[in-house]
């Protein structure tokens, strides 16, 4: 009943040949790529990453291409939000805790910006995941970021087998950092009331669909002591789910002498 209601709704609102669009579109997505060979990575919020593309993908509409893709040589806006941030904020030398790893993307911009002298620790719960990090790190010729297998916080929506879900820590045994990333969907706020580190920079995509607002995460913010932004949605190409998941991705700066004074280097 779900799929006709959807069904039903698409011909409303775009008519048979917006309906036929999206038929064919999910059909080569579906059915057609998975069988293509790749040639070549996807670039992906500004990195080489464990996503392929095909020589198809170049002729297709581009409504029919893999949400991430939004164009087809692979470059789009994925993660924009946060890549951006990271770009701003990560400077030389600096160390960086990735909460939520995903493919990488981030990861990997953080170990690109923060460079040899600095170092990237990237938490991820997915064991598949954890690997497509690796992937991607390695497509990039990063070699400061090490991947652990674990969960901060509560495990509320981590993406594949749950059967290969990494230990849940606490997150007070967050490693001393000068930059915390946040992407963890949902337990962001959890984790910005029970931390016991101070960032001098903390970048943090809120998820209001898993009662993360973005007005709640910024006031647990404050409340830990940064000026808090707002960088805007947190996928741009996907304003729309953004909007009704209330998703956005916000920045936290504290003053650098507080931040040094509470996240002394790590021994």
């Amino acid at each position: 009943m779900h799929g006709l209601h959807k069904v039903l709704s698409v011909l409303r609102q775009d008519g048979v040949s917006g309906l036929a669009s999206r038929g064919l579109g999910f059909a080569y997505r579906r059915g057609l790529r998975p069988l293509l060979p790749v040639t070549g990575p996807a670039r992906l919020g500004g990195v080489l990453t464990c996503y392929g593309l095909t020589a198809a993908d170049r002729y297709v509409p581009a409504a029919w291409l893999p949400w991430w893709m939004t164009d087809p040589t692979g470059n789009s806006s994925y993660e924009a939000a946060l890549v951006t941030g990271l770009g701003a904020q990560v400077r030389p030398g600096d160390r960086v805790v990735v909460v939520g790893g995903g493919i990488g993307v981030t990861a990997v911009n953080a170990a690109l910006r923060a460079g040899p002298t600095g170092h990237v620790t990237c938490f991820e719960g997915s064991l598949e995941n954890c690997t497509l990090v690796g992937r991607t790190a390695a497509l990039n010729g990063v070699g400061n970021l090490t991947v652990r297998h674990a969960v901060i916080g509560r495990s509320i929506a981590v993406y594949g087998d749950a059967s290969q879900l990494g230990a849940v820590l606490p997150a007070d045994q967050l490693p001393p950092c000068d930059v915390l990333e946040l992407d963890c969907e949902g337990a962001e706020i959890g984790i910005i009331a029970a931390m016991t580190i101070r960032p001098r920079v903390l970048l943090v995509e809120t998820h209001g669909v898993y009662a993360s607002s973005t007005a709640d995460v910024a006031a647990a913010m404050a409340a830990c002591g940064y000026t808090v932004s707002d960088l805007g949605w947190a996928e741009p190409s996907q304003q729309e789910t953004c909007r009704r998941n209330d998703i956005r991705v916000l920045l936290g700066v504290r003053d650098t002498a507080q931040a040094a004074t509470a996240s002394p280097p790590a021994g």
